[in-house]
């Protein structure tokens, strides 16, 4: 059963500034060498009216549970796409996210909402974590969710560095 999660983090700038931060190629590299990234590419496209950011990094595996280390070597690749809806009225966007490791049963999906909070705006990430191996899935779910919200909350801070600029 996959493993849910929240997390909300708070920008001085408006949702404009922010999301323009988030869908940045630079921003996207500056994220991908902060989180230690062996090796990593981004793109953003347009599909329509929403953006499209896909981010592919790999990681060493010597900061995940001992379990999942063995399962995947001493590397993972992960994959992450993010699509985000155009802008409503007031600015708020909405964005869906899915991280993938490859070759790995692992999946973690999440929607996020980024609205206007007063002169500033909010970020709010909901979603899960689902680990599809039986007897042990729900154990390397709890075990790695620490460290994942641990790396979204680092990601968030250089968003606000770098919004905080913008």
């Amino acid at each position: 059963m996959p493993t849910p999660f929240s997390e909300q983090t708070r920008f001085t700038a408006p949702p404009t500034a922010v999301h323009a931060v988030l869908v940045d190629p630079a921003f996207l590299r500056a994220r991908a060498e902060r989180s230690g990234a062996l090796e990593h590419t981004e793109s953003v496209s347009a599909d329509g009216e929403a953006v499209v950011v896909t981010s592919t990094r790999t990681v060493s595996t010597d900061v995940l549970p001992a379990a999942a280390s063995r399962f995947l070597g001493s590397t993972a690749v992960v994959e992450q796409v993010e699509r985000w809806d155009p802008p409503a009225a007031d600015g708020t966007r909405r964005s869906h996210l899915t991280l993938t490791i490859r070759n790995a049963p692992v999946t973690l999906t999440a929607s996020s909402v980024l609205a206007p909070d007063g002169p500033g705006s909010s970020h709010r990430l909901d979603g899960s974590l689902e680990v599809r191996v039986p007897l042990l899935g729900g154990q390397v779910e709890r075990a790695a969710l620490p460290g994942l919200l641990q790396l979204v909350r680092s990601e968030s801070a250089l968003a606000q560095e770098w919004s905080a600029g913008a």
